[in-house]
This record gives C-alpha cells, sequence and structure tokens, in this order.
C-alpha cells in the first residue's frame, strides 16, 4: 500500500495526505498543500519512495538483530 496520496486542496491544487494519520503530509516542517499537479505527482512518488526503502530497511535490521 502507498502511503502517500493526493487530495484535491482548492481550485486545481492538491495536497499530499499521510494515509497513516489522514493527515497533510509534511516535509521539514512544512506542509504539503496548495500544490500544482506535476509537482505534487513528483513529491508523492519520493515521499513513497523513501518510504519502501524505510521499509526494507527496518526488515533488514530487524533480520541483524535476529542473529
Amino acid at each position: 500500500m502507498r502511503r502517500y496520496n493526493l487530495r484535491l486542496d482548492g481550485e486545481a491544487k492538491w495536497e499530499i495526505v499521510d494515509r497513516v494519520t489522514m493527515r497533510t503530509a509534511e516535509l521539514g516542517g512544512a506542509a504539503l498543500r496548495q500544490m500544482p499537479w506535476a509537482e505534487a505527482c513528483d513529491m508523492i512518488s519520493i515521499l513513497n519512495s523513501l518510504n519502501a526503502i524505510e521499509s526494507v530497511s527496518r526488515g533488514y535490521e530487524a533480520l541483524t538483530a535476529a542473529e
């Protein structure tokens, strides 16, 4: 499941929603809202990729801790 998704945030502007918290996602303390479509799509790809990397890293960390 993808953690981040888009939601319309006004006329032709988009926000990124964290599906875990159901709140507007933040990056460095800045809310990811009022973004043009293309920018929001790029940011979602980045955030979901980083989330996938973090998830896999936790799995490897658990494997090494079990050894």
